[in-house]
């Protein structure tokens, strides 16, 4: 990326559509759309219809476009946004004919990139946009448009300028007497970092939430063969999605499905049914079920009779399951057993209550801000365990503040890192070549 280039996408998918929008941002968009019109004047933030030509004066297309200038636009430079045809031919000779007058194509997420490195933008909020491209659900939406708009945001510059405000007192207390250093008001030093550390906490802790509502969860059904798994996961889905048989070891191989919980991207995942392998077939099955169950969530262990003994070769949260109620007329469902009869679908209601209550799903609200991806995990953590170590110095006799102005330092270069202000260009690469091009 050169810094200065006007860049030029189209910001809607490839394909034949009813309109697809082409997007320029740079120096030179507006004087790329004049020649692309022969008009010289376009007011601010006004859709205008105009009609486009290529380099030799043929028509492209009759285009509403929109002009955003500087610095008040999505990048914070001159924007422009062509409503064109949703015609792929029509896309392709805009696009070449911008490239045409001095314009590059953009590459992945770029405009966004250009929004923060302007200012627009800091990196939770980069990081927003491309989560809120990739949402499932609404709820996700919702959430990621609150920290767009800048919610997370206003807790960490918070969290940011208490820091530099305490290591600013204690930078100056280094620099000062040692009577001055033991008169100082200890007991307000940790009050102060007591609070930070609880907030940080707080945010660390919400990481959780945060990817179980961006990224969603997987659970994984296991039993025996011909208890009813494929059942389960075709009658979860509402769908034939598995294939059902009476024949022992139909399912050979993982079969997934994605459904939304309460908000929440859940991921089913029926496997082969656990007994001794007859062959090197049903092996690698079984094999791929205890792989399967190394990446879930949540474990669903089904079993048809109460003789049955359940799954317990996992540490994770498991939900027992006592299928084809329908042939014992047995539906009590206590803490430990949930009966269902995944043929007929009763149960299923109590089982989908229970997942979303193991999962944590009931915990989620689209009020509140979370954390949700790994770096932003990483740094909060960096930045809990500096406080923790400051914190700790208060408990010896002597309160060592060179010690404690370097861990203050730590914590505040671990927020610095979190909005953007400290990361190295290999981070920045990485978050944003993962967007899409046009955005």
């Amino acid at each position: 990326m050169t810094i200065g280039d006007t860049i030029v996408a189209p910001s809607t998918p490839f394909g034949h559509s009813g309109l697809a929008v082409v997007r320029v941002s740079g120096v030179g968009a507006i004087q790329i759309l004049s020649k692309l019109s022969s008009r010289n004047i376009f007011s601010d933030r006004l859709a205008t219809l105009s009609t486009l030509n290529d380099l030799n004066g043929n028509l492209i297309d009759r285009c509403i476009v929109t002009v955003f200038y500087g610095p008040n636009s999505y990048t914070g430079e001159d924007v422009v946004e062509i409503s064109t045809h949703g015609n792929p031919s029509v896309v392709g000779a805009l696009v070449g004919a911008v490239c045409a007058r001095g314009c590059r194509l953009a590459h992945p997420g770029e405009f966004t990139r250009q929004a923060f490195l302007n200012g627009k933008l800091d990196l939770v909020q980069a990081e927003a946009v491309a989560a809120l491209i990739r949402s499932k659900s609404i709820e996700s939406s919702r959430s990621q448009q609150k920290i767009i708009d800048g919610s997370l945001s206003i807790r960490l510059n918070i969290i940011q300028s208490t820091l530099s405000e305490l290591l600013s007192q204690l930078e100056h207390l280094l620099d000062i007497s040692e009577e001055d250093v033991l008169s100082l008001d200890v007991n307000a030093l940790l009050v102060d970092l007591d609070k930070i550390a609880l907030t940080v906490n707080q945010l660390q802790k919400s990481f959780s939430l945060g990817r179980l509502l961006s990224g969603g969860a997987t659970v994984v059904i296991v039993g025996a063969t011909n208890v009813g798994k494929s059942t389960l996961l075709n009658r979860l889905s509402e769908s034939d999605r598995a294939i059902v048989s009476n024949v022992p070891g139909t399912t050979r191989d993982t079969i997934e499905v994605e459904l939304i919980l309460d908000g929440v991207p859940v991921r089913f995942v029926d496997t082969a049914g656990l007994r001794g392998a007859k062959n090197s077939i049903e092996k690698e099955g079984i094999k791929r079920t205890y792989k399967a169950i190394e990446g879930a969530d949540l474990v669903i262990s089904l079993t048809d009779s109460r003789t049955k003994k359940h799954f317990t070769g996992s540490d994770l949260p498991t939900i027992n399951v006592l299928n084809k109620a329908d042939l014992r007329n047995e539906m009590k469902t206590d803490g430990r057993i949930i009966h269902i009869s995944a043929k007929s679908g009763a149960g299923i209601n109590a089982l989908k209550r229970r997942l979303i209550n193991d999962l944590g799903i009931n915990r989620l609200s689209t009020e509140e801000d979370y954390l949700s991806t790994s770096r932003q995990h990483l740094s909060i953590k960096e930045c809990s365990f500096a406080l923790s170590r400051a914190l700790s110095f208060f408990e010896s006799d002597v309160l060592d503040m060179e010690l404690l102005s370097f861990e203050v330092r730590s914590a505040l270069d671990a927020i610095d890192a979190l909005l953007g202000k400290t990361s190295p260009d290999k981070i920045l690469n990485n978050i944003f070549d993962k967007m899409c091009v046009g955005k």
